[in-house]
């Protein structure tokens, strides 16, 4: 009786998957997906922008990255690019054809197209490995927003994050993020510059747990010490801690050891004043930018 039940009860289940489509279950299923994949919003300033010129945001010509962390790449630099309405663009070379890093980078950007706007804004992470040379080239709004001093902050975190060890992908990240949050900064009225760069928290919180902890493991080493001094006790003046009649001055002299002499520093430039230093490309655009070596 129970084989009967249980095999009236699987010729019921599949006659139900089988005329599924008949009863328009398959087709509602369906239009959901369609719903889904068709619910973004239409209006045009959601739609992703690509480069004017068509040129990919990641040209890896070193052929430095795999190609899930090019994937991954790409997909951050289209995403910070289309939200801030600025190119974030990277580019390795094995030879930038004789010319300087900053002429290769400027050049790249203009004649493939890159820059979002009437001024082209955007910023370009060169990557040289004919003589290990980063450059970050900056038009329109970049000039703003990727000071000198900023840029030179994002070569430092670049090369922090591995860089210099071939940690490309990490570095890569790295330059994203930076001119992620250096737009946003410049957006909000504070660009990145001399006089206004803070320590990121998590470094400054570090170095605040370490100072509590050794100032704990001082106070306890310190207060063990104490505690096997019990029988010690400063005496009140020097003469209890010589012997009598034991010193004997036999003979003096004047000796000339060392003489004081005083230099003041003479003045140099400051960088007070911070801000972007800019350049012409062999295009006739302005450009910022800054780079150095890894």
């Amino acid at each position: 009786m129970k084989h009967r039940i249980l095999a009236v009860l699987t010729a019921a289940v599949l006659l139900l998957l089988f005329c599924a489509p008949v009863f328009g279950f398959a087709s509602d299923v369906a239009s959901d997906e369609e719903n889904v994949l068709l619910a973004a919003p239409a209006d045009e300033d959601t739609l992703l922008i690509a480069p004017a010129g068509g040129a990919s945001r990641l040209v890896d010509n070193a052929d430095l990255l795999t190609e899930e962390e090019e994937n991954l790449l790409l997909a951050r630099l289209d995403e910070v690019s289309q939200r801030q309405q600025f190119d974030v663009v990277i580019v390795t070379a094995s030879s930038i054809d004789g010319k300087s890093p900053m002429a290769y980078a400027d050049d790249f950007f203009d004649y493939n197209g890159y820059g979002v706007g009437v001024d082209r804004s955007g910023a370009l992470l060169l990557l040289s490995m004919a003589d290990r040379d980063w450059w970050i080239s900056t038009r329109g709004y970049g000039i703003t927003a990727l000071t000198d001093f900023g840029i030179e902050k994002i070569g430092e975190d670049m090369i922090a994050d591995g860089l210099s060890d071939g940690a490309y992908y990490d570095a890569f990240v790295t330059f994203i993020r930076d001119c992620d949050s250096y737009v946003t900064a410049a957006k909000n009225g504070e660009p990145i510059d001399v006089g206004t760069y803070k320590a990121p928290f998590a470094f400054v919180k570090a170095i605040g747990i370490s100072a509590v902890i050794g100032l704990v493991v001082a106070m306890i080493v310190g207060s063990s010490l104490k505690g096997k001094m019990k029988t010690v006790r400063a005496a009140s003046a020097a003469a209890a801690y010589t012997r009598p009649g034991s010193f004997f001055l036999r003979e003096q002299n004047d000796v000339f050891l060392y003489n004081n002499v005083t230099r003041t520093a003479k003045p140099q430039e400051s960088r007070s004043g911070g801000g972007s230093s800019t350049h012409t490309s062999s295009s006739g655009a302005s450009h910022g930018g800054g780079g150095g070596k890894f």
